[in-house]
């Protein structure tokens, strides 16, 4: 019997993953890419290949950023709007070449992660505790227009 690929295994996990654990696989994404374009940065690596993994973040920030405006709750608007400003700034990164705006992302985005690894935690407790999947609303993770999205390095 063979053993399923690295992206098998990626779309079985996203396939069953909650909405709250998309926007966890999303954030984990833009964090990969945004650290592989800092270690090819620092390297003083060939831009494009330090450009294919800002392109690759700003286009998981972007998920993030339709994910959120599309939420109901009043917590996705300032979410919206924080992802929103990430998703400038690395704009502005990758044209003017500033790693200082990729570093205040990176900041940026590991805060939100490590909050939103928290709020997962504590519906897991709670889905462990009361045998029921609290709803957590506001929050909608599409895809792109093409139906997919690569978190794959």
């Amino acid at each position: 019997m063979p053993h399923p690929s690295k992206s098998q295994y990626l779309d079985s996990k996203v396939q069953t993953a909650s909405q709250p654990q998309l926007h966890l696989m999303l954030l984990d994404g833009a964090l990969r890419f945004g650290r592989q374009t800092k270690e090819a940065w620092s390297e003083d690596a060939e831009s494009a290949s330090r450009d294919q993994f800002l392109v690759r973040m700003i286009d998981i920030v972007e998920e993030l950023v339709l994910g959120t405006s599309a939420g109901k709750e009043e917590g996705s608007k300032p979410l919206s709007e924080q992802y929103a400003f990430v998703y400038r700034e690395l704009t502005a990164c990758r044209i003017n070449h500033d790693f200082s705006k990729l570093e205040s992302c990176l900041q940026l985005l590991e805060y939100q992660r490590e909050t939103w690894k928290l709020a997962c935690d504590k519906l897991a407790a709670e889905v462990a505790n009361t045998s029921q999947a609290p709803a957590l609303t506001g929050m909608h993770v599409p895809l792109s227009s093409t139906g997919s999205l690569s978190l794959e390095a």
